[in-house]
């Protein structure tokens, strides 16, 4: 049993299964997306685990959620003036960082986008929660 099959089997998805363009996506994007994270938005569709936890999505409902929307780059643009400006450390270099969701109490997940081209070799960064990213608390 894959990771997938054991997130399925704990938490049904609420949705049937959806047929997104990934070609397309990444092309918007201009970079790819992780398999694994494109088999867990074509199986769950938009929305959140547990009242916590959303990851964005490409069909999400609002700006905030897509993850083709502006939300993303607006975080890697505050990241980026306190990385330029060395204000508050950020341990990662914006250009590597791509905010994939968001938690309930305002924690932000990113792609580590380094190798760019080798999404399977991405980890998890997130930041410090109730601190927007980029503020003097912020760990990642």
């Amino acid at each position: 049993m894959d990771d997938l099959e054991a997130l399925v089997r704990l938490c049904p998805p609420p949705n049937r299964p959806m047929h997104i363009n990934w070609d397309g996506i990444e092309a918007r994007l201009g970079m790819p997306v992780p398999e694994d994270y494109k088999a867990l938005a074509d199986r769950y569709g938009p929305g959140g685990f547990c009242d916590y936890l959303t990851l964005y999505h490409p069909n999400g409902p609002t700006e905030y959620v897509n993850l083709t929307g502006p939300k993303p780059a607006r975080i890697r643009s505050y990241l980026r003036t306190d990385y330029d400006r060395g204000t508050y450390p950020v341990p990662y270099d914006p250009d590597h960082l791509f905010a994939c969701g968001v938690t309930d109490n305002g924690e932000y997940l990113f792609w580590i986008t380094d190798p760019t081209t080798a999404s399977s070799r991405w980890r998890i960064a997130v930041n410090k929660a109730g601190v927007r990213p980029g503020s003097p608390t912020t760990e990642l």
